[in-house]
């Protein structure tokens, strides 16, 4: 999802009511694969640079670890009640921070799928350079690597991960997907 239309993304809020004795999920059995550890260089785009890592181990399925430094941050810090619609959830406008910037704790789920684009949903940690905290859901095209960046990537085989449309949410979630 490109950074101009995050505000967009909105859902309703009623979807987290209890659902009397059921317990919910989604899941998938799969088992460790590799682990490939890297170092994004300065003037990487962070979740580009995953996506990049991964395509060239063939990694389809995995859980990313990340820690570094950022010449800029941009991410949303969270969801909030639509002011439009009281019914409705929307994530809040990005948070755009100038480095240097730390990101003490990022981690994310990625899938490559055999057909369709890759999905990567990565949340993470940063102090600015004033020393203030910020979480939040980071997004492509906005995440610049500064001096170095450290990716742990899990594969995890038997497993794939894909955007598909999730009715109740009303939009496109990653869900697994148990392959032979």
């Amino acid at each position: 999802m490109a950074n101009d239309q995050q505000s967009l993304e909105s859902f309703p809020w009623n979807i987290w009511a209890p659902h009397g004795d059921r317990l919910r999920f989604h899941s998938a059995e799969g088992r460790p694969g590799r682990l490939i550890s890297g170092r994004l260089l300065p003037g990487t785009d962070l979740l580009g640079g995953i996506i990049a890592m991964a395509r060239t181990h063939e990694i389809r399925a995995a859980w990313v670890n990340a820690f570094g430094s950022l010449a800029r941050a941009a991410f949303s810090p969270g969801l909030r009640l639509s002011a439009k619609d009281p019914d409705r959830v929307e994530r809040r406008p990005n948070v755009a921070l100038e480095g240097p910037i730390e990101m003490w704790s990022g981690s994310g789920r990625l899938g490559i799928p055999d057909s369709g684009e890759p999905c990567l949903h990565f949340h993470g940690l940063v102090v600015s350079p004033e020393g203030r905290l910020f979480g939040g859901h980071f997004f492509p095209d906005g995440n610049i690597v500064y001096a170095t960046f450290e990716v742990h990537i899990q594969e995890i085989l038997g497993v794939e991960f894909r955007l598909e449309h999730d009715a109740a949410v009303e939009l496109p979630l990653i869900e697994p997907r148990e392959i032979k």
